[in-house]
């Protein structure tokens, strides 16, 4: 699943917390302290706690699509890697 970032107007800075819950990653806002679960896009804790990610509909972004490929479509995207999951 994929989630637009953008809650209240404001585009999350989402990062990697270190954390998992339920086998899934939490991130980690860093402009307000906000815990996201990834896989429902719900704030756990922090000032955004109670608010939810918005999911975007699968026609807005592609399954299986090669890294040159999306950055060609999506040049500002980041890359978030915890590097435990390895």
């Amino acid at each position: 699943m994929v989630h637009d970032r953008t809650v209240d107007g404001k585009a999350c800075k989402l990062a990697v917390s270190g954390k998992v819950k339920n086998g899934n990653l939490v991130m980690y806002d860093k402009a307000t302290g906000s815990l996201w679960l990834q896989e429902t896009g719900k704030a756990l804790d922090g000032e955004m706690k109670g608010k939810a990610l918005k999911e975007l509909p699968a026609n807005q972004y592609s399954r299986r699509i090669r890294w040159d490929e999306w950055k060609k479509l999506h040049p500002d995207t980041l890359v978030m890697d915890c590097h435990h999951c390895e």
